[in-house]
């Protein structure tokens, strides 16, 4: 039996389409492969579940360092990437929202 998870649905808030609330919770759903590390994995893995908000993961001591840690690796790299390959990044980005967006039809998933 598998362990309940919560959907993109609870990612919605004001500011925040269907689009980007589908796409963060693939990104929670990678998160929980463990492929950022292992207080990464269990961080997704409780919001994913819904024993934990996303809000209450950047208040708890270990999950706000292990995020502070990974998004200051992230940015760090980004300003290493030539403004030729940041922009190619950021366009990929642009046209995969812009696809999402297109196909939200009724639902989330």
């Amino acid at each position: 039996m598998t362990e309940h998870q919560v959907g993109p649905e609870e990612f919605l808030t004001p500011g925040r389409d269907a689009a980007r609330a589908r796409l963060l919770h693939t990104s929670l759903r990678a998160l929980a492969q463990g492929g950022a590390g292992p207080v990464l994995q269990e961080m997704a893995e409780e919001v994913l579940s819904g024993r934990m908000g996303l809000r209450e993961c950047l208040n708890a001591g270990a999950y706000a360092e292990a995020l502070a840690r990974e998004a200051t690796a992230a940015h760090a790299e980004w300003e290493r990437m030539p403004a030729a390959e940041r922009e190619h990044h950021a366009a990929e980005a642009r046209r995969l929202l812009g696809t999402m967006r297109e196909d939200e039809g009724p639902g989330l998933r």
